[in-house]
């Protein structure tokens, strides 16, 4: 029970952190205060239609070839719920600076947020190259379009920070990103561990989790949880160890669903589909060359494996897949390597699995072999590739990799600057549930040490291992990734391999909607007369610049940066808009995408420990002689490990957070950000209801039977962020 106390402590002391704002609140309301008075002054002005009404415009203008006719254009100002429409203005053949006296229809607001300004007329034309719109010389509205009848928007929070209407504002903004430096510090892991990446000195008040939102989907789950636990073991006099297989079904009551893992686990194609549509699809690779299997033929009695008459022909064929998964020696648990083939009409099947036994020596597992040696190679395997998809794939790869990210955002881009709008909802209690599991799961004895072989100091041993060759340029950009694995490109670079490999063809689907979206987003806040004027404006944007050099500058004790290799950009800054478009594109697709992918089946497989498990006693299977089911039974977790197991991935499958495309807080408001980021949302329901129409057809026998319908990438099942 210490345990547990520990562990009860360490709850209360960071619900006490979670409520320890109040300072905060006083100051919000002192500001409250003092707005609502200016308010109320303006309100009754606006009522009563008292007021100049007559404004000055100025506006920077360049004819974007030659000098086009002289046109009208109509000016409207939003702001505190009005809009405020300005008489007709006339721009003609002059280049530069306009100041014009406009009269708007009512008075102004007293917060423009927003200036829409749009060419009168039916004709499109050539229109005029608007660089900013400032009203009474105090609102600077970016534009850097070409005005034609659609008309363009522009918000007065969403700028570039060279687009500031004035010093003060340009000074202030520096000012908040100093304060944004100091309160967003990060440091290394272990004082000074440059092989991990960066975490958050000292978690932001603001970045804390809302108090609702701890006691909802963590204090009451946890407590639901225990209390189940308990009740399960008395209720059914469980002893410390599973004496059968069926035995484990027991457990599913209460609060404890039954996991889809303990259905089929057994089955071969099950184990094989574990390499495509479950929580670790990151592994699987094609057979090129029969060099990258020589561990596995060497040992084989006469280079023969029983299920393939001809290796090179099912290598040459494309057909012959493996998973290679390094693990440290000290770690002690093996090193596998398992072939997989696709068959048609039989699907994707394994063929063989190498593992490591005690002696130093090698042995290769067969389907063919003894049923309860073959079914250990695969739980040992099994446990390889749990123990890297827990701690690289879903931990180092997501939560880790993206604090730092968004540490850098933090640190670097403005709150006005678009691409901070753009990228914060995707870190939305990233940084407080990484301090939280770094608070409850990395302590001593905590969950990683009593539920994994290869225990806290295991898992990041191989975050380092991984991070050390990962590149954002490769392994973190989806379609590039698949390719250098040899599952797509045959028919291009969106065409997989794999018949019924959903993730790799939900995730492509996904990954290039993100991209046009970002791309929309990007370009319109980086836009200009030509190519030249474009990249002027993204190498004049000191904010992004910034954001560059720190995400790539070496990781270290002192003035390190967040040391993420292959960011892609020339020279240690972003130099063309696709560069920034790619870097902002991976960022979204791993925080959602890739989280959801590799979190939210965790329970289905880890909630039944014969399926896939962290932990397992005893050794791996000396040979493939006959084997009792009591040996198998002996190196599955005892019965308080296993519900430790399925309560920790019963927390970690929740979904709690808004779906991709939404957020808990709308950052995006500026109209014609709005449109894209709505077009982006109808792309998203597009591809859920293909992927409902293809899951249907299977369910139907439509398809090859050997389907399995894959729901884990409907968008409406991906979280827009890391905050689970």
């Amino acid at each position: 029970m210490n345990k547990y106390f520990v562990y009860l402590v360490r709850r209360l002391a960071l619900s006490i952190k979670y409520l320890l704002n109040f300072g905060d609140r006083l100051v919000s309301m002192y500001q409250n205060i003092l707005y609502t008075v200016r308010w109320l002054v303006w309100y009754i002005k606006y009522r009563l239609n008292f007021g100049d009404r007559w404004h000055t415009i100025r506006i920077s203008l360049q004819p974007p070839n030659g000098y086009p006719e002289a046109a009208n254009y109509n000016i409207t100002a939003l702001g505190n719920g009005i809009k405020a429409h300005m008489n007709q203005i006339e721009i003609n053949q002059e280049n530069g600076i306009h100041t014009i006296q406009a009269e708007a229809d009512v008075v102004l607001p007293l917060d423009i947020s927003t200036i829409t300004i749009n060419r009168n007329g039916n004709e499109e034309g050539t229109g005029w190259f608007f660089r900013w719109i400032e009203i009474d010389g105090g609102h600077r509205f970016s534009f850097h379009k070409t005005i034609t009848v659609r008309g363009f928007s522009s918000r007065k929070d969403t700028l570039l920070p060279q687009d500031e209407g004035s010093q003060y504002n340009s000074d202030l903004r520096k000012f908040h990103l100093a304060e944004q430096k100091l309160k967003y510090g990060y440091e290394l892991y272990n004082g000074g561990d440059i092989e991990l990446p960066v975490k958050i000195r000292n978690l932001p008040m603001e970045e804390n989790f809302s108090f609702h939102y701890f006691v909802k989907n963590s204090v009451l789950p946890e407590a639901k949880l225990f209390i189940s636990k308990e009740i399960v073991i008395l209720k059914n006099w469980l002893p410390a160890r599973w004496r059968a297989f069926v035995e484990i079904n027991t457990a599913y009551q209460m609060y404890f669903k039954t996991p889809r893992g303990n259905i089929n686990w057994e089955d071969n194609l099950h184990f094989a589909q574990q390499r495509l549509n479950q929580c670790n699809s990151s592994l699987i690779r094609r057979v090129n060359d029969r060099n990258e299997i020589a561990d596995i033929m060497n040992i084989l009695p006469n280079g023969v494996l029983n299920a393939i008459v001809d290796v090179n022909t099912v290598i040459e064929d494309g057909q012959l897949y493996f998973t290679n998964i390094n693990i440290p020696e000290n770690l002690a648990i093996p090193s596998p390597v398992v072939l997989f083939q696709q068959i048609d009409g039989e699907g994707f099947q394994p063929v063989a699995i190498k593992l490591n036994i005690a002696n130093g020596g090698q042995v290769v597992f067969q389907p063919d072999d003894d049923p309860n040696a073959w079914r250990l190679a695969k739980m040992w395997a099994n446990l390889a590739d749990a123990s890297m998809q827990l701690s690289v794939v879903h931990l180092g790869l997501t939560h880790l990799l993206m604090e730092g990210v968004a540490i850098c955002v933090h640190r670097n881009l403005s709150t006005r600057h678009p691409i901070y709008k753009l990228l914060v909802p995707h870190f939305y209690y990233n940084l407080a549930i990484n301090e939280m599991a770094r608070d409850l799961l990395f302590i001593p004895g905590g969950y990683l040490d009593t539920t994994m072989n290869i225990h806290s100091a295991g898992v990041l041993q191989l975050i380092q291992q991984r991070l050390g060759d990962w590149n954002m340029n490769i392994d973190g950009t989806f379609p590039v990734d698949l390719q250098e694995r040899g599952l797509t490109g045959d028919d291009g670079v969106n065409k997989v391999n794999i018949p019924g490999f959903f993730y790799a063809e939900d995730g492509l689907r996904l990954y290039n909607v993100i991209h046009n979206y970002v791309e929309q987003y990007v370009h319109h806040y980086y836009s200009g007369l030509n190519d030249e004027d474009i990249m002027t404006r993204l190498l004049g944007d000191t904010e992004i610049q910034a954001f560059y050099a720190e995400l790539v500058l070496p990781r270290a004790q002192e003035n390190g940066g967040i040391g993420m290799q292959g960011v892609p950009g020339n020279n240690g800054r972003f130099e063309t808009t696709d560069q920034l478009i790619d870097t902002l594109t991976s960022t979204i697709f791993i925080c959602s995408v890739m989280h959801a992918a590799t979190n939210f089946p965790q329970y289905d497989q880890y909630g039944f420990p014969p399926n896939y498990s962290t932990l397992l006693h005893g050794a791996p299977p000396q040979n493939a002689n006959e084997i009792d089911d009591q040996a198998v039974l002996d190196c599955l977790p005892s019965v308080r490990e296993t519900f430790d197991i399925m309560t920790n991935f019963t927390l970690l499958s929740q979904e709690t957070t808004q779906p991709l495309g939404q957020s808990e807080v709308q950052l995006i408001e500026d109209p014609n950000a709005v449109t894209i980021l709505n077009a982006f949302r109808a792309e998203l329901a597009l591809i859920e209801q293909e992927i409902n129409v293809r899951n249907q057809e299977i369910i139907a026998g439509n398809q090859n039977p050997n389907f399995i319908p894959y729901t884990r990438l409907l968008p409406s099942n991906i979280p827009n962020s890391i905050a689970i």
